[in-house]
């Protein structure tokens, strides 16, 4: 009995399976006390389920057995009756299916000493410790999940749990296997060999040598899962996943007689606990989408409790990765990338074909799904990346079979140009103590395992001089008489719960003062492996027509945005900010120009989180005859083709392992300086107190303010802002 397959059953115990947890609770005690007598009736139980008998003596052991979820309710009311009706009573077994852990203390220790009355809680984990101790609490592990479990790892049972974003069961069923298939340990194996094997074993999921199932039918099965059309190289790679899974000691057994194929016994366990591990985790995202939103909002307008919603909302997560795999397939043959905001999930919300009852405003539905997509929980990090790779995998099969073919023509190494909104992130992550929560850190040190180069040109390099050197004489300044909004590094820093007047030795770390924009090139190749390497000459070899074309774009997104600041902007700061991204845009597609034809095989890429960037080429169109493909490639596209492309054995596994599912962005619209004049005068009422103390209450106290000043007073925040900030709150940074 897996610890995974117990462990669902109880989770899955609601207020309806009272009797049946009795039953199960009941064995797993009367191992240690041969004593206990079952004490329900209809007549009433006076409080207890149990008691442990004593001839000629007032029963003074007591025991209950609950699945509520409320278990202090639960606990002070049993106490109460069982004070009514038995005056010997000394101490109570509390049996519960769900986890209590230490956040009982508290109550134990009030209870035992204003009544006197000990209180002995075996809650879930006690019993998942001792599933195995005894043949008897083995017998009724395996009772309760054949029970409880068992229905909901068949075929049935599962096209109603997983899979919620599709509609058919079949589907349904191929993307968990699918899932499945995603492994910690990188394969050499195709992806082609690899889906085609997880569809198969799909198709036999309720196999076993009493239920086998004919060549023809399992030919069916996975064909209605692909696009139509591709008949006959659906059956040609399913015989061949059968002969390869069929082997000597294989997961499948082939009943030659009369062509019918099964699961072994030993594959049929060991999915069942996978999938069992799988649907637990699933229900765990569902509870952390459940407090995410809890949040952000007030309780849900449409009702139905923490289960209907979380179900709903993670029917929405599941919709938002289908639809950014399409994306991602379909930039594989396209070449145009994008990352996602918060305003794109609000959009890809909109699309969502099921209509959801629990009357939240899809504003507060992105946020929340948001939050989970880029810091996920330790608990579900892995099933959330698995769950994304595989809905990435059905994208791409839903388009073609051949997902090998499509995928290595993608580019196998690269050189990939660094602009400053990428630049940025990587300063400001530093910030954060857990190195596998600095995503974009982690997504180009990946890219680096993979074989890639990075750079950056002297422009870039400049402007995140001017940026840091902005964030210090904002440090220097009074908040309410800074003109603009607050720079995003200073941002940053701030919301760590940093003091103020340590802000220039911070900066050290990357900047001196004697020659800033050098100090800035050395750390970025020292710490990040990123290089120098500028693209003027690349840039003025484009034809005029383009170039100029370019510019003029780029000079319009730029006033767009000085436009819409407050602040004044320096004319001739804007007109280098306009030459800089002229020069990454036209100077990686010349280096292009002798590229391979296919869109997504080009060597050279520029990367960026400016969402301008991913238009430009759009908008050339009707200013140049046929514009070249765009050189702009999202981290997004990036982080998910490091983590199912041809690349990936060659990546470290740590860094795989936390590749990012997704990054936010949109444009720099700072920390709101009444949260920085916010976090100055907590600092000042907390004085005196130790700095690692100081630092946390700051943090903690902004994370509570930045909620309720709500959507409108941070609308528009940045979103690898957002994303840096909650981990930096959520946090155990050192001063």
């Amino acid at each position: 009995m897996t610890r995974e397959r117990l462990t669902l059953a109880l989770e899955r115990l609601g207020s309806g399976d009272w009797k049946v947890f009795e039953e199960f609770a009941a064995d797993f005690l009367s191992v240690d006390y041969p004593t206990l007598r079952t004490m329900a009736a209809p007549a009433g139980d006076r409080g207890r389920d149990g008691q442990m008998y004593r001839p000629a003596e007032e029963p003074s052991v007591m025991v209950q057995y609950s699945v509520s979820v409320d278990w202090a309710s639960k606990i002070n009311r049993t106490i109460r009756r069982l004070k009514e009706n038995f005056q010997e009573i000394d101490r109570l077994i509390y049996a519960t299916s769900k986890r209590i852990g230490p956040a009982a203390d508290d109550l134990v220790s009030k209870i035992f000493r204003e009544q006197g009355i000990s209180i002995d809680i075996r809650d879930d984990s006690w019993f998942l410790d001792r599933r195995e101790t005894h043949p008897q609490r083995a017998a009724a592990s395996a009772s309760l999940c054949d029970r409880i479990v068992e229905p909901l790892l068949r075929r049935r049972g599962l096209s109603d749990r997983v899979g919620l974003s599709l509609n058919e069961g079949e589907a349904r069923l191929g993307l968990l296997h699918l899932s499945l298939q995603i492994q910690d340990a990188a394969s050499d194996k195709g992806l082609t060999k690899e889906s085609f094997e997880s569809l198969t074993l799909s198709a036999l999921h309720d196999s076993d040598s009493e239920n086998a199932i004919a060549r023809e039918e399992i030919h069916r099965r996975v064909a209605s899962f692909l696009p139509a059309g591709h008949e006959q190289q659906v059956t040609g790679q399913v015989d061949a996943a059968l002969t390869r899974m069929s082997g000597k000691r294989g997961v499948i057994k082939h009943h030659k007689a009369d062509d019918r194929f099964c699961l072994s016994h030993q594959e049929r366990v060991s999915l069942d606990e996978r999938v069992a591990k799988f649907v637990l985790s699933e229900e765990l995202l569902e509870k952390e989408l459940w407090r995410m939103v809890e949040s952000h909002s007030n309780t849900p307008e449409g009702g139905g409790g923490e289960e209907k919603v979380g179900r709903e909302l993670r029917a929405s997560m599941e919709w938002i990765l289908l639809r950014q795999g399409e994306i991602f397939a379909n930039a594989a043959g396209s070449g145009e990338t994008t990352n996602t905001a918060i305003d794109d999930l609000v959009e890809i919300l909109t699309e969502e074909p099921t209509k959801k009852s629990h009357g939240l405003p899809q504003k507060v539905v992105a946020k929340a799904l948001m939050d989970v997509l880029t810091n996920p929980g330790e608990g579900i990090k892995d099933h959330l990346r698995r769950l994304a790779d595989g809905y990435t995998l059905f994208a791409f099969m839903r388009q073609t079979p051949d997902v090998q073919k499509v995928v290595v023509r993608l580019f196998s190494d690269g050189e990939f140009w660094l602009d400053t909104s990428i630049i940025l992130p990587l300063i400001a992550e530093t910030l954060v103590e857990d190195p596998a929560s600095r995503h974009y850190t982690v997504i180009f040190r990946a890219a680096l395992d993979a074989g890639i180069d990075l750079y950056v040109t002297d422009g870039v390099v400049e402007e995140v001089e001017r940026h840091l050197n902005r964030c210090l004489m904002f440090s220097r300044s009074e908040t309410r008489a800074w003109n603009g909004s607050t720079p995003f590094v200073y941002g940053a820093y701030a919301m760590n719960g940093r003091a103020r007047n340590a802000f220039a030795g911070w900066l050290e770390n990357f900047v001196g003062d004697s020659r800033p924009e050098d100090d800035i090139r050395e750390y970025l190749e020292d710490v990040h492996s990123i290089k120098r390497r500028n693209l003027g000459e690349e840039s003025e070899s484009a034809s005029p027509e383009f170039r100029f074309a370019v510019q003029e774009e780029w000079s319009a997104v730029h006033e767009r945005r000085r436009n819409s600041r407050s602040a004044q902007v320096d004319v001739f700061a804007t007109q280098q900010l306009v030459a800089h991204d002229t020069e990454n845009y036209v100077g990686v597609t010349m280096l292009r120009s002798k590229g391979p034809a296919n869109p997504m095989g080009y060597r050279q890429w520029l990367v960026t989180l400016d969402k301008a960037a991913f238009g430009i080429r759009r908008s050339l169109v009707d200013r140049v005859d046929s514009p070249p493909p765009s050189p702009v490639l999202s981290p997004d596209f990036l982080s998910q083709f490091l983590r199912i492309g041809p690349l990936r054995s060659a990546i470290e596994r740590d860094l795989r392992v936390n590749l990012p599912v997704l990054t936010d962005v949109s444009r720099f619209d700072y920390v709101p300086k009444q949260l920085i004049e916010a976090a100055e005068e907590l600092r000042a009422e907390l004085d005196g107190k130790n700095e690692r103390i100081i630092q946390r209450r700051v943090r903690d106290s902004l994370d509570k303010m930045r909620v309720q000043m709500g959507e409108e007073a941070a609308a528009g925040s940045a979103g690898m802002e957002k994303r840096i900030m909650s981990l930096l709150k959520d946090g155990n940074s050192t001063v």
